[in-house]
């Protein structure tokens, strides 16, 4: 059922992305993303073996084709066109959709391409997912390489981009202490939200948990934050070092002891808007003030049956403010704009109010009068 579901959502979005992938933002965020493939790949063990790629589903325009061929000739490795094979067509109309899984390919299908005369290695991904929104356009791609003559599986990975429409919105790739605060508060809501009685009773039976890294993370530091978060609840997480869940779940076919479950998910927004500056109250500092947004999705999936067991999208957004000296022109600016502020109020005030400060003064004059009066009159009626 798990299997037949995946066909069906990455059948359906073939053609939305296949629509999609015209429009700007899709290509550069698609574009975007290989770019964190090819430096996943420069540790690929392929060496001097030959690699062909196999077509992207949904892509008939070659995008990703092209792109992988160029990476992988930078890279130095030998890169080779399958389709020059004679029997590159047939194998390709012979294996359907549902022997391919849109997932790690299987043995029957990987003893067909075997057949290749001159591929040693086979490439081939899939789009995860294409998510668009006033903001952002969010776009995950998975690739992965076989081996073969071993029928391994020796390379592979999730990667992800973002792009932001606005021109006041920007995607962060670096992490600042008031964004680590933020998202620190994005896991804490998550692990919150495991206790609760609707996903308790499903987590039971839930031991270990292997853990992917998120799709689009920085440096793998909110995976760390997912494992953080586990190690706080009677979940063990184990962080398997193994880059896809598509490869997680194979390895989980045949090793139990990879975990009972698996957390995985998504960064599918980071950002800041643009700061804005103003003069603090001392002038001697600027202060600096823009909105950080994260939106974290996560899942954790039973390996055995492939029922997700929890989910949690936490989406938060806060203003930071922070402060610097101000260089020399702008202490200048900031006393002068103060001093002719305070000359441009004192004139009018005194030209429309001046018969109230007048009586004011009068006025605290008048009280003064009075307490010396009283005062006097009090101690001569002591001294009496």
């Amino acid at each position: 059922m798990k299997k037949l579901l995946s066909l069906i959502f990455v059948l359906g979005l073939l053609p939305l992305f296949a629509q999609n992938l015209a429009d700007d933002d899709v290509r550069q965020a698609a574009s975007d993303a290989l770019v964190q493939a090819q430096k996943a790949m420069k540790s690929a063990p392929f060496g001097n073996r030959t690699v062909a790629i196999l077509p992207f589903p949904g892509d008939s325009a070659g995008f990703f084709t092209g792109k992988l061929k160029n990476i992988l000739t930078d890279l130095g490795f030998t890169c080779i066109e399958g389709k020059e094979d004679p029997m590159w067509d047939e194998i390709i109309r012979e294996v359907a959709w549902d022997e391919r899984k849109s997932d790690i390919l299987d043995s029957s299908t990987l003893v067909k391409f075997g057949q290749l005369k001159a591929a040693q290695i086979l490439l081939y991904g899939k789009i995860a997912a294409v998510d668009r929104n006033a903001e952002r356009t969010y776009v995950e791609i998975e690739l992965h390489a076989t081996d073969l003559k071993t029928k391994q599986h020796i390379w592979g990975g999730s990667f992800a981009a973002r792009v932001y429409k606005q021109k006041d919105v920007q995607g962060i790739i670096s992490l600042d202490n008031n964004l680590r605060m933020l998202l620190k508060k994005n896991f804490e809501e998550a692990k919150n939200s495991l206790t609760l009685p609707e996903y308790a009773g499903k987590l039971n039976h839930v031991k270990s948990v292997a853990v992917t890294p998120l799709a689009g993370d920085i440096d793998e530091y909110l995976t760390g934050l997912a494992i953080e978060m586990l190690t706080a609840t009677s979940h063990l997480p184990r962080h398997t070092k193994i880059l896809s869940l598509a490869q997680l779940r194979d390895e989980a076919k045949n090793d139990p002891s990879v975990g009972d479950a698996v957390l995985y998910g998504a960064v599918r927004g980071l950002c800041r808007t643009d700061a804005k500056e103003t003069a603090a109250a001392d002038r001697k500092t600027m202060l600096e003030t823009s909105t950080v947004t994260a939106d974290v999705q996560l899942f954790i999936e039973d390996l055995k049956t492939g029922n997700i067991l929890w989910s949690k999208t936490v989406t938060m957004s806060e203003p930071v403010t922070e402060e610097r000296p101000m260089t020399a022109e702008e202490r200048e600016k900031a006393h002068k704009e103060f001093r002719e502020g305070i000359g441009d109020d004192s004139i009018e005030m005194l030209v429309n109010k001046w018969h109230l400060i007048l009586l004011g003064i009068v006025g605290i004059v008048v009280l003064c009068f009075v307490g010396v009066f009283i005062k006097s009159y009090l101690k001569h009626r002591v001294v009496r």
